[in-house]
């Protein structure tokens, strides 16, 4: 079992793109997380990019108890996987999704078994 610590949030999947006249660009807030969550990323996982399929917990900690969607974070997360511990985030073949409000804290926490 692959287990990341990641101590940021992604932006919500209805800001990481904006649209533009010529189509659709990822946003200044999605490709900082991007950025921050590959360095953080390739800093605790040392080993090959997994080819095979995989199970992935996420746990979502929010420092406050503001209300939030669980399904807006996790095309960022997933995201982020790739070109890190997965080839393609395809390979996901389940998924579970938790998350935690008024935690003191924002973080996540991800979970990749083999399948």
């Amino acid at each position: 079992m692959i287990i990341i610590n990641l101590p940021l949030l992604p932006p919500s999947v209805n800001t990481i793109w904006v649209n533009i006249p010529k189509g659709r660009i990822m946003s200044d807030k999605g490709k900082l997380f991007k950025q921050q969550a590959y360095y953080l990323i390739k800093e605790q996982f040392k080993g090959q990019m997994l080819e095979e399929s995989v199970r992935v917990s996420i746990e979502l900690y929010f420092k406050t108890k503001h209300k939030r969607d669980i399904d807006n974070y996790n095309k960022a997360i997933l995201d982020s996987l790739n070109g890190t511990i997965l080839v393609d985030d395809s390979q996901i073949v389940e998924l579970n999704v938790k998350k935690y409000t008024g935690t003191g804290k924002d973080e996540i926490k991800i979970r990749i078994e083999k399948v």
